[in-house]
């Protein structure tokens, strides 16, 4: 005879199993790619150049130095979504929709000029799609008591309540304590992510790079998470008074980027002519100074020198080392001053160049 209790037991436990394999096959649907569906892209915001970024249900990063203009970028890319003409070679890919600036950082006066430079810069008409919002008094604690919301909490009710297109959150380290610690980090980094997938928008988050002057990426443990999650990085650099934007990250097309520079009354403008004077500038600089630094071992009667003879004349008057020498020697053959006699002689081009104006150093 067999035990009923034994075979009842079997029983249950293979309806349990069956049961189980039922709830996660319905579950598993939600996140299986199917091989035969066509999966559209995401719907991009604006346009950099001819290629399309600020996906929606996606996050981006700003990244660059202390006051090296991250805030302004953030000013242009909701000005350009909002229909800002500054920028001829950017546009808005979608013609309706509210950005949601959210300000961590600064004071109630700053925030305001966020929102007076955004404003300064696209169609009146659409004055009333930007909510800038300083949240530098709120609380960083998870909470959600009274008439106040931590700062996390304050962003996921924005996003949730006001259903903006593009959300800028300036800066993403002060929602949490520390942003070296790896789980309040990577926590942070998946809620914000799964905010933007939910909701169906793109949330830029504005991060600190490290502070070496060689050293571009994000800082902290957060800032690892970043180039982990988001679809796109951009980097902000400030020189002299152009700044220049690069897009180095991207999980599909890595835009052109673009120049801009602030105006009399601090607003950006575009700043692509500016730059290219500036790279003219230094340029003739750089060549001016390459003939000064020549001139004094080229003869200037155009007989041939060996490229040897000049490193060792120029390694005796200068703390160059050899390679710099033979660099010198490259630039000055690029910009026409000298011309080769053959493989290893080298001599002055005076049709490309007033020697008597240059003044050996």
């Amino acid at each position: 005879m067999y035990d009923t209790s034994l075979e009842d037991s079997w029983q249950a436990r293979l309806l349990a199993e069956e049961q189980a394999v039922k709830e996660f096959t319905s579950i598993k649907e939600k996140y299986v790619i199917d091989g035969n569906v066509d999966y559209p892209d995401p719907d991009y915001l604006i346009r950099i150049g001819d290629v399309p970024t600020l996906p929606k249900g996606n996050l981006v990063a700003v990244s660059a130095k202390w006051k090296n203009g991250k805030t302004f970028f953030c000013d242009i890319l909701s000005a350009i979504f909002l229909g800002s003409d500054v920028f001829l070679n950017c546009e808005n890919l979608i013609k309706q929709g509210k950005v949601q600036f959210i300000d961590t950082e600064q004071a109630r006066n700053d925030s305001a000029r966020i929102l007076k430079t955004i404003q300064a810069i696209i169609p009146e008409d659409r004055h009333g799609d930007i909510e800038v919002c300083c949240l530098r008094d709120a609380d960083i604690d998870s909470y959600d008591e009274g008439d106040d919301l931590s700062r996390y909490e304050f962003v996921r009710k924005s996003i949730e309540i006001e259903r903006p297109d593009l959300v800028i959150v300036d800066g993403i380290a002060d929602l949490i304590y520390n942003y070296n610690d790896v789980t309040e980090s990577q926590d942070m980094v998946n809620k914000l992510a799964a905010l933007a997938n939910k909701h169906n928008c793109c949330i830029v988050v504005v991060m600190h790079q490290n502070k070496s002057s060689h050293d571009k990426m994000m800082k902290g443990h957060i800032g690892t998470m970043l180039y982990q999650k988001c679809s796109d990085v951009f980097q902000v650099e400030k020189h002299g008074e152009i700044f220049l934007v690069t897009h180095p990250v991207s999980r599909h097309r890595q835009s052109e980027g673009l120049v801009f520079k602030l105006d009399e009354n601090g607003i950006p403008k575009d700043g692509a002519a500016d730059l290219h004077r500036q790279m003219q500038l230094e340029k003739q600089k750089s060549e001016q100074q390459v003939k000064e630094i020549l001139a004094a071992v080229i003869p200037q009667d155009g007989t041939p020198i060996r490229r040897s003879d000049i490193v060792e004349q120029l390694t005796e008057k200068h703390p160059f080392q050899r390679t710099r020498c033979y660099e010198l020697i490259k630039q000055a053959l690029a910009a026409g001053w000298l011309e080769e006699v053959d493989r290893t002689r080298v001599r002055l081009k005076r049709a490309a160049a007033d020697v008597s104006s240059v003044r050996p150093l």
